[in-house]
């Protein structure tokens, strides 16, 4: 078995070695650092636009059922006061004889009264034997609403009385006042008394 000898050119070659060389700069100034767009949705100004939006909606539910809520209540109203308003049939009378003050309105109810459930005719009986007139207006009106009855020359009785007969489904609850005039020999209303009626 023969073995070759390495040659002289063989002997003097060297291993080869892998050198990192700095890179040159390259030519021209540095270019500048790429802009980042951002999304219209992802800019300050659209977040705090989407955040008072949010509150604003938040808001008008909020607001919305406030609004529902006192809108059931006030039906709820409107029906108690359909069903107190509407004109029934009465099941019972009932005397109510009030004197009325000769000077002005009392300071106090002059009479105060449970409103009758069913409705029942209310007797009113105003005494006016104080007063010398003859013939008389009675007006009833109710607080905070308006006029409910006007009644023109009436006559009283022989116990100088002036008689109403009321239908109580007809007066819900609250106060009435009811002003009496005596006619003049001019045909013209004098006061001559004041009751303050509670209906509760």
């Amino acid at each position: 078995m023969s073995h070759k000898k390495p040659n002289k050119a063989s002997r003097l070659r060297k291993a080869a070695v892998q050198v990192e060389l700095a890179l040159p700069p390259p030519p021209g100034p540095p270019l500048p650092a790429e802009e980042i767009v951002l999304a219209w949705w992802q800019k300050p100004v659209a977040v705090v636009s989407l955040a008072a939006l949010a509150v604003l909606l938040l808001a008008l539910a909020v607001a919305s059922q406030l609004h529902a809520r006192r809108d059931r209540v006030h039906a709820a109203e409107l029906e108690a006061r359909v069903k107190t308003l509407t004109l029934r049939a009465s099941t019972a009378e009932r005397l109510l004889r009030i004197v009325p003050n000769p000077r002005s309105w009392s300071a106090a109810p002059d009479a105060v009264v449970s409103w009758p459930e069913p409705p029942q005719m209310l007797d009113l009986y105003l005494p006016v034997g104080y007063s010398e007139f003859t013939s008389f207006a009675v007006t009833i009106d109710k607080v905070d609403q308006g006029r409910m009855m006007l009644a023109q020359r009436m006559m009283p009785d022989s116990n100088r009385e002036l008689r109403l007969s009321l239908n109580s489904s007809a007066f819900g609850p609250g106060e009435y006042r009811i002003r009496i005039e005596g006619y003049t020999w001019r045909g013209q209303r004098a006061d001559a008394g004041w009751v303050r009626l509670v209906i509760k």
